[in-house]
């Protein structure tokens, strides 16, 4: 069966290089978009954590994360994640560091945040690039790596170098990232989940400066009722009315801002909230499919088949196998 909603992406492998005292805010802005597009959208995201040095290291408030295996067993990836840490001058005179850098040779791009340039650029990987790093060594990165092109931007590209400083413009970066690998409604899920607050006045001024889960106050506004009534869906004029908005407009800026119809985006938010409820409750399809606006579990279970070519129950039934295996350790959490 042909699925109706756009057929998944190809799989991302990611390699996530930490070096001590390594900010894990900055961390989760990086990761924990990808982890949401994963679980709601399923789609195949993998990823392995390494450290500098092959040992536990403490982040710079004091948590402690052990690596999944050694740097030189690690394997190549499409992303490679590098987060620099307080005591990036003494990783720079570190012999080992050429060691643990070798991993950009076998990444299709790099991201490197916060310190993380700093630790590239010793090692001339940057030379004749544009970069950036945290605002409060720009001055003097620039004056050390006078071949390197300094930039004061929120984040920089460069081929497939990618550099950025603090949390707020790496969780940028990383829903740009996830916006050209999985599509704008990916990311418009990945940001929601973080930064959108329905109970907040949206004209306000949001935590991460102008950081929205989307920037079209129309898409927002939609959107924001659509997650309202999950239970009892609106029909399409009645959200674009709420909007003030026309049906043909609406249509058009949803094409355009998330990739889909409306209404596709509307079923796809109902069908992730069923896939989540048949995941990790006890409810039955009939309970399920009422709390997600249909009329019956066999209607849920057709609108589920057409949406994405597999039974809801078969997606329930490998959930609860990987949940099974990862407790007993069988397989990473990655």
């Amino acid at each position: 069966m042909k699925p109706i909603l756009p057929s998944p992406p190809p799989p991302l492998s990611v390699n996530i290089l930490l070096f001590d005292t390594f900010s894990n805010m900055l961390l989760a802005c990086l990761l924990e978009p990808l982890r949401v597009v994963r679980d709601e959208a399923s789609f195949d995201i993998e990823w392995t954590i390494l450290t500098h040095g092959d040992e536990p290291l403490r982040s710079s408030s004091g948590l402690s994360i052990a690596p999944d295996r050694p740097v030189a067993q690690a394997q190549p990836c499409h992303l490679l994640l590098m987060i620099g840490g307080d005591h990036f001058r003494i990783d720079a005179d570190d012999p080992g560091l050429r060691r643990s850098l070798r991993l950009t040779r076998n990444a299709e791009s790099v991201i490197a945040a916060d310190t993380g340039p700093w630790l590239l650029a010793t090692l001339g990987y940057l030379s004749g690039r544009q970069v950036t790093l945290h605002w409060q060594l720009l001055a003097e990165f620039a004056e050390t790596f006078p071949d390197v092109t300094t930039l004061s931007d929120r984040y920089v590209r460069d081929g497939r170098w990618l550099t950025c400083g603090s949390a707020a413009t790496a969780l940028e970066l990383m829903l740009e990232e996830i916006a050209s690998r999985f599509g704008p409604a990916a990311r418009f899920d990945a940001a929601a989940m973080f930064l959108n607050d329905t109970s907040r006045d949206q004209t306000a001024t949001p935590p991460f400066g102008d950081l929205l889960p989307h920037g079209h106050p129309k898409v927002r506004k939609i959107v924001n009722l659509m997650a309202a009534h999950i239970e009892s869906p609106l029909t399409l004029p009645q959200l674009a009315s709420a909007a003030d908005i026309t049906l043909r407009s609406m249509a058009r800026l949803f094409e355009a801002e998330m990739g889909m119809t409306p209404g596709r985006y509307y079923q796809h938010m109902r069908l992730t909230q069923a896939r989540d409820l048949a995941a990790q409750t006890q409810l039955s399809l009939d309970q399920i499919a009422l709390r997600c606006g249909l009329s019956c579990g066999s209607a849920l279970s057709r609108a589920y088949s057409r949406a994405y070519g597999r039974r809801l129950r078969d997606h329930h039934r490998d959930e609860t196998l990987n949940r099974r295996l990862r407790a007993a350790g069988a397989i990473r959490w990655g």
